[in-house]
């Protein structure tokens, strides 16, 4: 596209080509005559180059021959040939071809040419941005080059920075690890038997890394009256080992412990006016010293020491200041524990010292109260007795099985306390212990006019794996307190049935009607020592001490079983329900062999069973052999041990029944000697002891059971029973 600015302004140039075409037409047409080459109309259109418009040719190319047509038909008509003027008019036309080819082709060119020269300063112009770009973003990039630069060397120096920060967190890492090694063998010094001095050794030894270079010995002084003493000390060679006494009058000791403030020596050598315990010989030469606190009180001082001459620095301060705030925690930890130790000696010695009066308390008050229960219990279903002197007899017996039972359950606590709780576990029928417990409780329900309903037929040949007496303890004192809390003929229900989620427990309900429970009392009712008594009802003397239900959970649960209770609030009676995991039958046992003679053989069925009975208290002795020749047993009295292995080894015997307590050597030794002489003899221990180390004893002399007196009949009954069954 060709510049508008290059070309003539459109009206002037258009004039003037029509000025020139006008005044060269008039001149051709009457001023020059015609030549055969009239190259002069070349001249006028070259017009059209400069306005460079190719329509101001093609008029000035059209008025041209016209002006030719005119002048060779109308001027020149009589003056020349047809010939001639066609020759003429052809070789005007032909001139006027030839010019407007030629200008019209230089009008193309020039157009050509600036459009060509437009684009070449176009592209210019562009290439000149380009660079201006170009340069510009050679700029930016010299600049972005600077700041990254700048920046790197940021990054350097942060980079340095953070080196000297990692290096810096390096070496307090370790000393925090140094520390903690120290606070866990506080720690450990705290849990382990260890000697104060094999703690604090192992402390000093840590502390030579805690402090560093140039420590070269580490060590704890005590103060004594007039010097200071090492306790302590852990070096890095022998060399350096500092002497045992120090000085303290004119020392670095009594400047530090005086001002109470850490402080130390460069070289002793260049101060001689301060007191030390090295001799020349002595390589120590440098000092740095902190007061020891123990139990807010100065113990002594804790010293770092150098073979060289050394200054401090404020980090090694604390260092050492913090090392002696843990030493004093040490010794005062260790003397605590020593505190601890005696403590708990004259505890335990405390503990034994009780046990041992409760067993012989237990003894003294059952011993006596073993003819009172046994002849009440006796005597009360005499009917030659008048009806008023049974009743008393009865309530004679009752009082005493109170005050056993208050005897068994200070027992059964202690044992609880001291986790010593035992059970001698065997597979047991349920229904037969059931049975035997409602047995036991027969004549305390008389006496109350109450009645017990037992309804077990479903578990009927169902086997549990515990403790009988144990368990019969459990139930026989929930019925116990079912018949306190009940009215006179009121009555109660025992019954057993299969779990219905479980098939593999059972449980046992115990349901009275008697006075219930109130809803906030029932988490309360298992703990020791709580009473719990409906509103409005005093508490009376057969009250108890509140620990019966809390050791009858302990039993249950040590059986992996459950206990609960239910009620529906006060006056609508209780449900005790206890569950227990049943096992599988035992294999039925082999035929006995036939008795032989002998000590050793057993008593057939068409016979009494012989019992020797060994019991040193007469009356307790009397009443037992009457009450079991009553029962329909053969029964011989020895009242020492020596009397009964002369009669055990001049008859036969099916069951031994002892005390322990006997005048002339305890009933162990001689239940260890029967056995001797026939190892499958049965044997009941009666004792006035009931703490568990009695009933261990018993099981490893031999006997097969043991009971705690007071003895009531139907429990010993019982017991005789479970042997001749087993037997």
């Amino acid at each position: 596209m060709i510049s508008s600015h290059r070309l003539p302004s459109h009206w002037p140039g258009t004039l003037f080509v029509v000025g020139l075409t006008v005044v060269w037409t008039a001149v051709r047409l009457w001023a020059f005559p015609d030549h055969v080459f009239p190259l002069t109309y070349v001249l006028p259109l070259m017009a059209a180059v400069w306005t460079r418009r190719s329509w101001h040719a093609w008029g000035m190319a059209l008025v041209f021959i016209l002006g030719a047509v005119i002048r060779a038909t109308i001027v020149e008509a009589e003056a020349a040939a047809d010939v001639q003027r066609g020759l003429m008019l052809t070789a005007t036309l032909l001139n006027i071809g030839i010019g407007m080819a030629v200008v019209l082709a230089i009008i193309r060119l020039r157009n050509h040419l600036d459009a060509h020269n437009a684009r070449l300063t176009e592209q210019n112009a562009e290439l000149e941005a380009q660079a201006e770009e170009l340069a510009q973003q050679n700029e930016e990039i010299k600049i972005q080059t600077e700041e990254l630069a700048q920046q790197n060397e940021e990054i350097e120096s942060q980079a340095e920075e953070l080196t000297g920060q990692n290096e810096e967190l390096q070496s307090v890492n370790d000393r925090i690890r140094l520390r903690e090694e120290i606070l866990q063998g506080l720690l450990e010094s705290t849990r382990l038997p260890s000697s104060s001095l094999a703690v604090l050794e192992d402390t000093c030894r840590r502390s030579l890394s805690a402090i560093g270079c140039p420590a070269d010995c580490v060590a704890v002084l005590r103060i004594d009256p007039d010097a200071l003493r090492i306790k302590v000390q852990a070096c890095h060679e022998p060399h350096g080992r500092v002497p045992e006494e120090w000085p303290l009058e004119g020392s670095i000791a009594q400047v530090v412990i005086e001002k109470d403030c850490t402080a130390y020596v460069s070289d002793l050598t260049k101060q001689r006016e301060l007191a030390a315990p090295f001799t020349p010989a002595d390589r120590i030469r440098s000092i740095l010293a902190t007061p020891l606190h123990v139990g807010g009180k100065t113990y002594g001082i804790v010293v770092a020491c150098s073979v060289t001459e050394s200054h401090w620095t404020q980090e090694q301060f604390s260092v050492i200041e913090w090392i002696a705030a843990q030493c004093g925690l040490i010794v005062e930890g260790i003397r605590w524990q020593k505190v601890l130790q005696q403590r708990t000696q004259e505890l335990e010695r405390v503990s034994q010292a009780k046990d041992q009066f409760l067993a012989m308390l237990s003894h003294e008050l059952r011993t006596p109260l073993t003819p009172v229960l046994a002849a009440a219990g006796g005597l009360e279903s005499d009917e030659r007795l008048p009806a008023d002197a049974r009743e008393d007899l009865r309530m004679i017996r009752r009082n005493v099985s109170i005050q056993s039972r208050l005897i068994d359950d200070l027992l059964d606590l202690t044992r609880l306390g001291r986790g010593k709780l035992d059970l001698e576990k065997q597979t047991l029928e349920l229904a037969v212990l059931l049975r035997e417990t409602a047995g036991i409780v027969a004549p305390d329900l008389d006496a109350r006019s109450q009645t017990l309903v037992v309804e077990i037929d479903a578990v009927d040949g169902c086997y549990v794996d515990g403790d009988g007496a144990r368990l019969q303890q459990v139930f026989w004192n929930i019925l116990k307190n079912a018949m306190k809390f009940s009215p006179p003929k009121a009555r109660i229900l025992l019954s057993a049935r299969m779990v219905a989620d479980d098939p593999g427990r059972v449980a046992i309900d115990i349901v009275d009607h008697g006075l219930g429970i109130a809803a906030e009392n029932i988490e309360r009712i298992f703990k020791p020592f709580e009473q719990v008594s409906p509103a409005g009802k005093q508490r009376g003397s057969d009250a108890g001490l509140g620990l019966g239900l809390a050791i009858v959970k302990v039993i249950v649960e040590l059986h992996q079983g459950t206990v609960k209770v239910s009620s529906d609030g006060v006056g609508h009676g209780s449900t005790f329900t206890i569950e227990l995991p049943l096992v599988p039958a035992p294999e039925p046992r082999a035929l006995p062999p036939a008795p032989t003679a002998g000590p050793s053989a057993r008593h057939a069925d068409d016979r009494k069973l012989r019992i020797l009975l060994v019991e040193d208290h007469v009356d307790t002795g009397r009443v037992l052999a009457r009450l079991l020749r009553s029962g329909g047993y053969e029964v011989e009295h020895a009242d020492c041990a020596a009397a009964a292995l002369e009669l055990f080894l001049a008859r036969e015997f099916d069951l031994v029944i002892s005390d322990l307590g006997l005048p002339d050597e305890s009933g162990l030794v001689l239940m260890k000697r029967l056995r001797e002489i026939d190892p499958e003899i049965d044997a009941i221990c009666l004792s006035g002891y009931g703490m568990e180390d009695d009933l261990q004893a018993c099981r490893e002399a031999g006997f097969t059971e043991h009971l705690t007196k007071p003895v009531d009949v139907q429990r010993l009954r019982a017991s005789i029973r479970r042997i001749s069954t087993s037997a």
